[in-house]
């Protein structure tokens, strides 16, 4: 079979970020079950003196990325809604690039730094085309559905995106892009939802629901960590848990702190109403970036106690995931918004760390309330104080959260379902019954 995927960003320049990695591994996974795989991704790229979406292409471990360089936008396009639901030197680009992979399957992964044409690009070559839903570029200019920042947004026809951005435009062209993007995957053959949340919000708003499946993604870099960090911690926690509780709990945090979204001021709340402080050892990687005043002025205001727990640290590369997670008890891992698929879950957990996190998003999907962590509703830092409390004068609750961890779901498992799938989208039509006269 050949499979063109189109996403944003690439390997492995940007492979901090999660949904790169896993298209990375899910296209490795591919090409060994014995497809022709390419990938055609927006990029960051320039060719001097080139026109609009030139492209250059360049082999990473044997898989082709086709760079879409010379873009008009970086990643959104807040000022032009317009350009991101139609462009036609983009439509062209991709006429060009699928000519040229001649696919059977065109998956395509992210909108954003691109526009809506892709579909019907994909479609006059004849292929059958999916969209997994890994953000929610196709509804909201932001990708997120996160108000200004604030809240949950219940999408552009409820709320004003061009109050949230900040651009002023009205309403309409917002709306038009909306409009066009839900019109987009109802024209993908299927839509393959990430979690449960993330199938249910796109059907809400308009994407027909016989046309959404939700399907998991396996992770490489889940895998590498059970096999090396979480498959012994959680058997030991089911053979010979330790109950001692004679040093702090070690807590980790960690993910993009510059993002609200994020939420690592829930944690910081949280932190700050603890009943023993010192029972308990905070690590927040991701940098502060635009939030450094707002987490300066609140730490300030905290018992000293509660500062002295705290330490903040940069982003670490995916080589040290491992002894980082390593060195932790737990993960608090607290989005604000539905955050689609959360990967920093699924590795805390092969990690062997139980999880602390918010009712949101994909993480009820993976975390079980009570058996491999704690789910709080999204703001209730008060509820998540207790539950760090409680862990860290009860280690064998702990434990036996760790214990009921399961394995991480392999590529490929991921990439098998997905075969099932481009092979049913492929198969042809039955000939309708003849009826007995």
């Amino acid at each position: 079979m050949r499979i063109t995927h189109v996403t944003w960003g690439y390997y492995p320049e940007l492979k901090g970020c999660g949904p790169v990695i896993y298209l990375h591994g899910l296209a490795l996974a591919q090409r060994r079950a014995g497809h022709h795989v390419t990938i055609v991704c927006a990029s960051d790229r320039t060719i001097p003196d080139g026109s609009a979406y030139s492209t250059l292409t360049e082999e990473v471990d044997g898989l082709p990325y086709v760079h879409l360089c010379n873009r008009p936008a970086f990643l959104t396009d807040f000022w032009n809604p317009g350009r991101e639901a139609h462009d036609p030197a983009g439509a062209r680009a991709f006429d060009a690039a699928f000519a040229e992979s001649r696919p059977d399957m065109v998956h395509i992964h992210n909108f954003a730094g691109l526009s809506f044409d892709i579909v019907a690009a994909a479609r006059r070559t004849g292929a059958k085309v999916f969209s997994s839903l890994h953000n929610y570029a196709p509804l909201c200019s932001r990708n997120d559905l996160f108000f200004a920042d604030t809240q949950i947004c219940e999408g552009p026809l409820v709320r004003s995106c061009s109050r949230c951005l900040g651009t002023m435009l009205g309403e309409p062209a917002y709306q038009k892009r909306y409009v066009a993007g839900v019109e987009a995957l109802n024209a993908c053959d299927l839509n393959l939802a990430v979690s449960r949340r993330v199938a249910e919000i796109y059907g809400n708003l308009g994407v027909q629901r016989e046309r959404l499946a939700v399907e998991h993604i396996g992770t490489t870099t889940g895998e590498h960590l059970w096999q090396t960090v979480g498959a012994q911690r959680v058997a030991r926690a089911a053979i010979e848990p330790d109950g001692s509780s004679e040093r702090p709990l070690e807590l980790i945090f960690f993910g993009n702190v510059s993002l609200a979204r994020k939420g690592a001021m829930t944690f910081l709340n949280a932190l700050a109403q603890l009943t023993s402080p010192m029972k308990v050892r905070a690590r927040i990687f991701g940098g502060i970036g635009t939030q450094r005043a707002q987490i300066e002025a609140f730490l300030s205001s905290c018992d000293p106690r509660v500062r002295s727990i705290v330490t903040f640290h940069e982003s670490f590369v995916q080589e040290d995931l491992g002894e980082v997670l390593a060195a932790s008890d737990a993960a608090v891992l607290t989005p604000r918004w539905d955050d689609n698929g959360p990967q920093t879950v699924l590795e805390a957990l092969a990690a062997g760390l139980p999880v602390l996190g918010t009712r949101v998003g994909g993480i009820p999907d993976v975390v079980r309330h009570e058996v491999n962590g704690i789910l709080v509703t999204e703001g209730d830092t008060r509820s998540l104080a207790t539950a760090v409390d409680s862990l860290a004068a009860d280690r064998l609750r702990l434990e036996r959260l760790r214990a009921a961890i399961k394995p991480p779901r392999t590529m490929r498992e991921h990439a098998q379902t997905l075969d099932g799938l481009y092979a049913a989208a492929l198969a042809p039509a039955a000939p309708p019954r003849r009826a007995h006269v």
